[in-house]
């Protein structure tokens, strides 16, 4: 499980928080009650509810620190590498850390959207966005030394196709509960990058 650090944990909100990593991951949203987490965390109701209206406000929340601790394990993972396909490399090798971390679990920010059928929930939203973002790291940090020497179409195909294999690949993990598919979409990915490459 992607921890979520805090250096005042020990206060009642981000206690709330820790305890709704701990359970949402492993319950899921549905399944985890809100009485569930007043009782774990140790506040009172009171308290809980002065922070969080409600339990999708506290997932909103949540969600917004997973996607902060996700985003800087990211960045960090692919900044030493100096060449593009190594850069490719290093991006996957964060799911065989997160498999590690947490087991075939997925991806946080699917699960929980998986939970919400509203497709206007403010969940459902943040999750699209934070999808995007990732695509906008793949572009921007991962394939940026592609840009110039491609035509801004192939460009951006390129980014799509390494973007979606690459979130497709964890969540192919988890309904199989295997390394594999992160192998091959890996391979897929660098294939891709020298197809394009052989084309400008």
């Amino acid at each position: 499980m992607m921890s979520i650090d805090s250096p005042h944990a020990s206060r009642p909100r981000e206690r709330i928080i820790e305890t709704a990593n701990r359970l949402f991951f492993r319950q899921g949203y549905c399944l985890t009650g809100i009485n569930q987490i007043i009782s774990e965390s140790g506040v009172a109701k009171a308290s809980f509810y002065s922070h969080f209206p409600s339990k999708e406000d506290l997932a909103i929340v949540w969600l917004r620190q997973r996607e902060e601790s996700w985003i800087q394990q990211f960045k960090e993972c692919i900044a030493q590498p100096p060449s593009t396909d190594k850069r490719i490399a290093a991006m996957y090798s964060m799911w065989y850390d997160q498999i590690r971390a947490e087991g075939y679990r997925g991806c946080g920010f699917i699960n929980m959207a998986g939970e919400f059928s509203n497709e206007e929930s403010p969940v459902r939203a943040f999750v699209r966005d934070h999808k995007n973002r990732v695509r906008q790291l793949v572009a921007n940090n991962v394939l940026h030394e592609c840009r110039s020497t491609m035509e801004p179409g192939d460009f951006d195909e390129l980014v799509d196709v390494t973007y979606s294999l690459f979130d497709g690949a964890i969540m192919q993990a988890q309904s199989l509960m295997q390394d594999w598919p992160i192998e091959v979409a890996l391979k897929a990915s660098i294939k891709m990058l020298t197809l394009y490459r052989a084309h400008e």
